[in-house]
């Protein structure tokens, strides 16, 4: 089968992250991957923060990384919402 965690970059660095971030509705803004509701945030400021740029960089996690964890609301509000938030950036 197949599970709800997804992880793309986006064109134009960390700064489109946070466009991204503004504008997603129904996910929650969080590192933990304990929880049924969606969940997004990029490592940069997460799981890696403890990390250097260049040592993101070495381990080959781009600074545009961004993780998303499909919960459990309608998939078709998810796909709209995120189709929302990267028509934005």
């Amino acid at each position: 089968g197949f599970g709800g965690m997804l992880s793309f970059s986006l064109h134009g660095g960390f700064e489109q992250v946070v466009v991204l971030l503004e504008h997603l509705r129904l996910a929650h803004k969080a590192a933990s991957l304990g929880s049924v509701g969606t969940l997004v945030g990029p490592p940069r400021t997460t799981s890696h923060v403890e990390l250097s740029a260049q040592e993101r960089a070495d381990a080959g996690i781009p600074e545009s990384l961004v993780r998303y964890s499909a919960g459990i609301e309608n998939a078709v509000d998810l796909i709209a919402d995120l189709e929302q938030a990267l028509a934005r950036v």
